[in-house]
């Protein structure tokens, strides 16, 4: 078998071209170029489909002003923090003087009765 360019012509004369190869081309060019052109950040869709859901539900969602705001809210997450952290150490200091020396427990099997007791 033979490949289109592979054939033998003569040394003056070109291989004939496909032009639906060259449209098909032509218009992955063009798309790439279009893409390129195109603004490289995508548009915010979160925050108008919470405002929107805001006003159909009437503040049901997203009624508070934390949740949808642009910046995080950076004491809301340290006065969070804060909290479990006091509440892991008032758990250890309950918790401390309980932990005590183990005790030893006798490993010895209780006698097990397989038969009940005759009745005289």
């Amino acid at each position: 078998m033979t490949k289109h360019g592979d054939e033998h012509e003569a040394p003056g004369e070109e291989a004939p071209r496909d032009t639906t190869d060259d449209l098909e081309a032509g218009s992955i060019r063009a798309l790439i170029r279009k893409s390129s052109r195109m603004e490289h950040e995508a548009p915010d869709l979160v925050a108008g489909f919470q405002r929107k859901l805001r006003k159909r539900s009437g503040g049901k969602f997203y009624a508070d002003g934390w949740s949808t705001s642009k910046e995080p809210p950076i004491m809301t997450y340290l006065i969070t923090s804060l909290l479990m952290l006091a509440m892991v150490f008032a758990a250890y200091a309950v918790l401390r003087p309980l932990a005590g020396e183990s005790i030893t427990v006798p490993m010895t099997p209780a006698p097990v009765r397989v038969l009940p007791p005759q009745r005289p």
